[in-house]
This record gives structure tokens, C-alpha cells and sequence, in this order.
């Protein structure tokens, strides 16, 4: 099954009272494991769990072949500009597209509901393992948070409507080709071994008590805080609580 809705919210237990524990996008996969209430348990392809209504699942026959590049990308009834789109899809969607020449500007997404849809090329990207030298990849990863910066606060958000502080460092790695665990938890992300502050470098994660960011060099952190209430970027050294509660410090490299 796959999330067949933009943005899919996650909850702790099958009510809509219930907290947010995640955010799902569309065309990611996810596992039924339960049903109640209109809801069904699900665990995503990155191994977190949750309730979601069951209107947010499709079964899916295409493996999704592109991903979404922008901060969010119409789908279109029509190859062309000036209609209603069906639906934005946000940074990290994943869609089955196909081209054609009789569509230069457009690619067709095959839509899990067997509809067919067009996204602007320039919007989408193959899914396709990133292999790049340490020092590239970690640019790329400070740059991928970089893109978020201003966007709300949003407790399990993840994506440019709102963000949490473990979304936008696990949306960071993931959309490199990374997968770290979705919560502020170094212990449950086998990718990372831990450091220590002198041997930091660009890209490296910073825990905290319920709380994570990213090293973005000099000195500096970007995280999604809720005394920001957004995005930002921060001199490590003048957050006296963050540099006084330093839990762990983890790094894939």
C-alpha cells in the first residue's frame, strides 16, 4: 500500500484526538498491520508506526520511479499551466512517471487511483542511490535542511507546511539516499556511531533531550524548534541550554 493523499498524518492511536506522531507523502509505502475505527495501523518503509485514516492508503501496481524536487509540484489534469491542479505534492513525494515527446514540459504520473496526472520535469528527480564523495554529500545534506528554512514548527511534521526537529534532519539525510530514525533518538539510528564535539564536522547530528539538529559548520546548528517556532539557524555556543545538554552526537560517515 501507498500513501495516495500529499501529506498523510500519523497518529499515536486510531483518533483524530489522538497526537501526531509523523507525517507520511505521498507514494511512500506502508505495511497494514491493523485496523480499527476507520483507521488502520500501519508501519512505514522506514520502520516507524502509527494509525492513519484508511482513505490515506492506496494499493499502488508501479514502483515509484521519481521523486519531487521542489517545495511542492502540481498535479495537473492537463499538461498545461493555467488549470486547477488535483493535488500538490511535497518535497520527498514519490510518483510513477513517464515521458513522452509529445510532452516536452510535462511528465505523466500514473496516479495510484490508475488516473493520469502531469508534473513539470523540472520538479521531480530519479530514485536512484546517491554516490557522491563524503565532503559533496555532507554539503548536500546542510543544503537539503537549508531548504527549509523559515518553515513552521510542527510537532511530527514533514514537509514545507510544518516540520519538526527530527523531520527536517531525517527528510535531510533520506532525500540523500540516508535513512536515520524519524525521532531524536541516536540509539535507534544504526547509521550513525557516536562522536564527539571536537571531531564534528558539516551534516553530523547534535542530540538533546527530546530534541536533535544539524551541524552546519562554524559553529553553527539549523533546527526546527519550537521556541523558534520555525527553522533557523543558531550560533551552537549562545543556546546556553542546548550547549549545557548535549546527549550524543552521532555521524554516517
Amino acid at each position: 500500500m501507498v500513501i495516495c493523499t500529499s501529506i498523510a498524518t500519523i497518529y499515536e492511536n486510531p483518533d483524530y484526538m489522538s497526537q501526531q506522531t509523523d507525517e507520511m507523502l505521498f507514494g511512500e509505502e506502508a505495511e497494514i498491520l491493523d485496523e480499527k475505527d476507520g483507521f488502520y495501523k500501519i508501519i512505514s518503509e522506514y520502520g516507524y508506526s502509527g494509525w492513519t485514516p484508511k482513505t490515506n492508503l492506496f494499493s499502488q501496481k508501479q514502483k515509484s520511479n521519481y521523486m519531487v524536487t521542489a517545495p511542492f509540484a502540481d498535479l495537473l489534469p492537463e499538461g498545461k499551466y493555467w488549470f486547477a491542479p488535483y493535488m500538490s505534492l511535497p518535497r520527498g513525494a514519490k510518483v510513477c512517471a513517464e515521458f513522452s515527446e509529445n510532452s516536452p514540459r510535462y511528465a505523466y504520473v500514473n496516479h495510484p487511483s490508475e488516473n493520469t496526472f502531469y508534473i513539470h520535469k523540472n520538479q521531480i528527480a530519479p530514485i536512484e542511490p546517491v554516490v557522491l564523495p563524503e565532503k559533496e554529500l555532507r554539503a548536500r545534506l546542510v543544503e537539503t535542511a537549508k531548504e527549509y528554512l523559515g518553515v513552521t514548527y510542527r510537532w511530527g511534521g514533514r514537509s514545507h507546511k510544518g516540520i519538526d526537529c527530527s523531520g527536517l534532519c531525517f527528510n535531510a539525510y533520506r532525500f540523500n539516499g540516508l535513512t536515520v530514525w524519524r525521532d531524536a533518538d541516536i540509539d535507534r539510528s544504526t547509521l550513525l556511531r557516536k562522536i564527539t564535539l571536537d571531531e564534528i564536522d558539516v551534516g553530523d547530528q547534535l542530540f538533546f533531550p527530546g530534541h536533535v539538529a544539524m551541524y552546519v559548520g562554524d559553529g553553527k546548528i539549523i533546527h526546527s524548534s519550537a521556541s523558534n517556532g520555525c527553522v533557523a539557524i543558531e550560533v551552537l555556543k549562545e543556546k546556553e541550554w542546548l550547549m549545557n545538554n548535549i546527549t550524543a552526537i552521532g555521524t554516517a560517515f
